[in-house]
Order: C-alpha cells, then sequence, then structure tokens
C-alpha cells in the first residue's frame, strides 16, 4: 500500500510525486485534495507546503478510531523514516505522521531543527501540525484523544516542546534520548502537563552532560506533579528497529481504558 505523502512536489530522493497519485488509494488522493480545498483554516498555515509522510495500516479498518503517532526525526534524517518507524512498533495498530526538520542539513535529503524558531517560513510549526492533522481526521478514522507525539534525538526535544505548547490537543508524548537542549528545557518550566502521559527513554552511553540535562528535566517535572516513565537502555534506542517494539504495548496501555469515538 502507498502510505506516504509528501507536502512538496517531489519526494526526498527526487521521484515526482504527480507520477504516483494516481496510484495511491482513494483515502490519499481525497487527502491531497483536501490539502487543496480546506478554506476554514489560517490563510498562512493553509496555504504553506511543507513536506510530511503518513502512514496507513494496511489492512486500515474504517470502524476503528485509530491512535496517531506524529514522529520527529533526529537530525540527519527526513520525514520518510516514518514508514519504518511504524513497522517497527507497529504496523497495524497506529496511523502515523512524519514531519520534515524545518533546517537542511548536508548532504542533501537530510535535516534538523532550528530549535530557536520552530517554524516554515511565517507559519508556525503548532499551526502546521493543527491543520495537517485535522486534515487526516477528515481523511481517517483518528480518535481525537490519542494523538501522541514521538522524537528522536533533537526531535524528542521538539516532540517534548509542541507538547508544552499546547498540552490539550495531544494524549501524551515518547522521548528517545532527547537532547534536553536549551530551548526545549525553557519550555518545560513554563509547561502544565498534569494527566499526561510520557515515556522517557535515555541511553547510559550519553555524554555525562546529556545525562545531567534529562536528570534536571525529569525532576522538573516531577517537581510539577507529572510522573514521566524512565527507561534507562544500554545504547541509545535506533527508532527504526525492534527495540521500539515495546512503545506499542506502552501506547496501548494508556489507551485501553477510554472509549472510541
Amino acid at each position: 500500500m502507498f502510505n506516504r505523502v509528501h507536502g512538496s512536489d517531489s519526494f526526498p530522493d527526487g521521484t515526482d510525486r504527480s507520477e504516483l497519485r494516481s496510484g495511491m488509494p482513494l483515502e490519499l488522493q481525497e487527502l491531497l485534495h483536501e490539502q487543496q480545498q480546506l478554506k476554514d483554516v489560517k490563510p498562512a498555515a493553509e496555504s504553506s507546503e511543507w513536506p510530511v509522510s503518513i502512514h496507513v495500516p494496511e489492512r486500515y479498518e474504517e470502524n476503528y478510531a485509530y491512535p496517531l503517532i506524529v514522529w520527529f526525526h533526529d537530525d540527519g534524517k527526513h520525514e520518510g523514516q516514518l514508514e519504518s518507524v511504524m513497522q517497527a512498533i507497529s504496523p497495524q495498530n497506529y496511523c502515523g505522521l512524519g514531519i520534515q526538520g524545518n533546517q537542511t542539513l548536508v548532504p542533501d535529503c537530510q535535516f534538523g531543527w532550528s530549535q530557536e524558531l520552530l517554524d516554515y517560513g511565517a507559519v508556525p510549526l503548532r499551526d502546521l501540525l493543527s491543520v495537517t492533522i485535522r486534515r487526516l481526521r477528515q481523511a481517517f478514522h483518528i480518535h481525537s484523544e490519542r494523538i501522541f507525539l514521538a522524537g528522536s534525538g533533537t526531535g524528542a526535544d521538539v516532540a517534548l516542546q509542541q507538547l508544552c505548547q499546547v498540552p490539550e490537543w495531544y494524549a501524551g508524548a515518547v522521548l528517545l534520548n532527547p537532547t534536553c537542549g536549551t530551548k526545549a528545557m525553557d519550555t518545560l518550566e513554563s509547561a502544565t502537563l498534569r494527566e499526561k502521559s510520557l515515556l522517557w527513554a535515555v541511553s547510559e552511553s550519553s555524554t555525562n552532560e546529556q545525562l545531567a540535562d534529562n536528570v534536571e528535566a525529569v525532576q522538573l517535572l516531577r517537581m510539577s506533579g507529572v510522573q514521566p516513565e524512565v527507561r534507562v537502555t544500554d545504547a541509545v534506542i535506533d527508532p527504526e528497529s525492534s527495540d521500539v517494539r515495546f512503545l506499542d504495548h506502552w501506547i496501548l496501555s494508556k489507551t485501553s481504558s477510554e472509549a472510541f469515538i
């Protein structure tokens, strides 16, 4: 099943998106149409072209309200990483949305995050997320209270920032070895994340400075009444490997008591 839609005219490898559109499932063709036609959002966000990837389970069931995982890649990757991440977590249990970093790195097709200014042109990342998730919910049956942010490395920092900015939009976050950059820490200090589910994974192989920053961030959360689940791993978790299979059980355990809509 073709399950990636990019906001630009081509994929990171240069493939022309228009050549593949005719082979997409009807739901994804409709989504592309919605990207062009939706007018009930902020004009700047609605008209902005930004690259994303979408994962839809191969055996998609219209009557099931799927949790959504919004994935933020680490530096040196791109939004196309979403597919391998979703395959590693669970190819069937979730819809997925991959976000391309807003900073181009060298070589080509690699991106990172300019965390001091998380926007695309004049459009804040939070607005673009709002628009894109709304469009996804029009095209697919996504549970509005089961939207989880997730990321690795610098992408985990971005996921944390987005959760802190608008916690009412999301059920929680999965943070794999966050760098705990200054901007993320500043955002965390003013956040209200009570009742949000947080999984925090950090590697023993991280630098002493990064370990100290992770400890400080977790302490800030606990002082504010949040109890993140912390996992310390021997090595940095590869989000494209079977190492992340445990996330399937963790996310489902956080949603099992909720009613479907």
